[in-house]
């Protein structure tokens, strides 16, 4: 009997020593957060004691979107993780943020200040009830004139200030009212993230005694994101560039994320760890499928896929209009495929991380908050350009070589020149060129002019054709105090008949591009001098013709 009850007691300690307990972690660190084009990776950290045996540890109050397949828990201590849970919870919602308890602060005293002047104007209603119902005064023998009228002043004037502390209590209480709806109105919209609960992580871990433990949490989360924007300024065309790199971000995760360290990243978190696999890669010709519709109609496959239909009538005559569609109707074309596999497309994604050197605190509320990135000063080119024949005025360019080690993000950029906006621009990192363009607007202070030669133009018969003539002539004036480079481009017609010929008669040292028929000439301008250049084209077609275009 005794050996039995000593079993037990053992039996009971060792259930007691390695049972399995609940522990809530009431506050962990934002130690990371790094932010994706779309989503963003939090990283958290808590210190807490676990005792002997089997423990559920419980971060709570977390982002009711978190990805479940993307936790990541690791420790370090005297502990071995056994398992991780993701949960929501519908209950327990998110604590209100500093800016949510400040406005129901403010509301709680709104409707405070509202019930005393309710209260005030209940007082005023009945104190005017309260005269009306005495209005009539005097017993049997009735009052004298000297008792009426006077009574009748006191009357008037009582009557009238509380008409007038009526007509102040109804606008005051007007106003409150209106701040009251407008403070409820922000007041739920913050607090519309608590409509989804809150998320918490479940970590089950055991340890052969009491330790410390520190763990380390991971998490992608939707709702956050980041864009970039850019501002490009310049001082002179003889100075480099300077382009500030900046991010627009937002989150809506229903964590308040303060003073924390952030990442920015290029990069997809939700692409597939997996290897991709190669497939066969097979080769083989298109065969149009030839194929003949009921009673009438025929056609073919060709190589883009689609069919090609000639539907004709009972009587074998092509049929058009409505006959088409109720033949077409019949027509029962047999199953087209193309011959090779649908080929397995993988793009690889390469990421650039940018570690933003300053603690930054972005609220939950869906607002865009800017960070800055870094700044980059570059060597650029600058070219002053006219196009006369669309535009009167001089455009200043910048050209930027090997713009692609920057690791730029499609996004808007703000333009300044001399401390002045420009406007705006936008940087597509799919341009395959070379140099990456910017405009920085347009120079007054260089005047070009272009006129059509009228003595130098003309019409000429010859035989059965006609020959015309055109001459034009640009002016360039430049009032600036330097010498400039000016890139001048115009253009001549390009004939899309063989009946109309078209000729270059003069290009006054244009380079020309027969394929599209532009004119381009570099012209350096020294400052207060005016410089001028003319081309001239024939164009020469048969008569009683008219050509379109000219």
């Amino acid at each position: 009997m005794k050996k039995l009850f000593l079993y037990i007691v053992i039996t009971t300690i060792s259930l007691r020593s390695f049972s399995q307990s609940e522990k809530l972690i009431k506050q962990t660190t934002i130690k990371e957060v790094k932010i994706y084009l779309n989503g963003a990776i939090v990283t958290r950290t808590a210190q807490t004691n676990v005792d002997a045996g089997i423990t559920k540890l419980v971060i709570d109050n977390l982002s009711p979107y978190i990805n479940a397949q993307s936790i990541n828990v690791t420790g370090t201590g005297d502990v071995t993780i056994v398992a991780v849970l993701h949960q929501l919870n519908y209950l327990n919602n998110s604590e209100p943020t500093p800016e949510a308890k400040k406005l129901q602060d403010t509301l709680d005293d709104l409707k405070d200040r509202m019930q005393f002047l309710q209260n005030t104007k209940y007082i005023l209603d009945q104190e005017e009830q309260l005269l009306l119902a005495n209005k009539q005064s005097g017993g049997k023998d009735g009052t004298n004139a000297a008792t009426l009228n006077s009574l009748a002043d006191v009357f008037i004037q009582r009557l009238t200030k509380v008409k007038e502390q009526q007509t102040l209590q109804n606008k005051k209480i007007k106003t409150a009212q209106e701040e009251i709806n407008r403070i409820t109105n922000q007041l739920a919209q913050l607090n519309q993230k608590n409509e989804n609960g809150t998320g918490s992580i479940i970590i089950t871990v055991s340890a052969k005694a009491h330790t410390a433990a520190t763990l380390e949490v991971s998490y992608l989360v939707a709702n956050a994101s980041w864009t970039p924007l850019y501002d490009i300024r310049a001082n002179d065309i003889n100075s480099p560039l300077t382009l500030a790199y900046k991010a627009n971000v937002t989150q809506n995760t229903g964590e308040e994320w303060k003073d924390v360290k952030l990442k920015l990243s290029t990069g997809n978190p939700t692409l597939s760890g997996d290897k991709p696999l190669l497939y066969p890669w097979n080769l083989d010709f298109v065969q149009p499928v030839a194929w003949k519709g009921n009673g009438g109609g025929n056609g073919y496959a060709n190589t883009s896929g689609t069919y090609t239909v000639n539907v004709t009538d009972a009587n074998g005559s092509l049929a058009t209009g409505s006959d088409v569609q109720l033949l077409a109707d019949t027509i029962q074309p047999m199953a087209y495929t193309w011959s090779s596999l649908t080929a397995d497309a993988n793009q690889n994604q390469l990421a650039t991380d940018f570690t933003i050197a300053l603690p930054y605190s972005i609220p939950s509320d869906g607002k865009e908050y800017l960070v800055e990135v870094q700044n980059y000063t570059l060597n650029a080119t600058y070219n002053y350009s006219a196009v006369p024949k669309k535009d009167k005025d001089v455009f200043l360019a910048a050209y930027i070589k090997d713009w692609e080690d920057l690791n730029l993000v499609a996004g808007n950029a703000s333009i300044y020149f001399q401390n002045s906006y420009v406007g705006n621009t936008y940087i597509n990192t799919r341009n395959t060129e070379d140099s990456l363009l910017f405009s920085l607007g347009r120079d007054k202070r260089i005047v070009v002019t272009r006129e059509k030669q009228k003595d130098f133009s003309s019409k000429q018969f010859m035989g059965n054709n006609i020959t015309r003539t055109y001459s034009f002539e640009f002016s360039i004036k430049n009032t600036k105090k330097d010498t400039v480079v000016l890139t001048v481009e115009d253009q001549i017609p390009l004939s899309q008949n063989s009946s109309i010929e078209v000729k270059l008669l003069e290009s006054n040292g244009a380079i020309y591009n027969a394929e599209n028929g532009n004119l381009k000439w570099i012209i350096n301008v020294a400052p207060g001098e005016t410089q001028k250049r003319k081309f001239s084209f024939s164009v020469k077609y048969p008569k009683g013709k008219t050509v379109d275009g000219l």
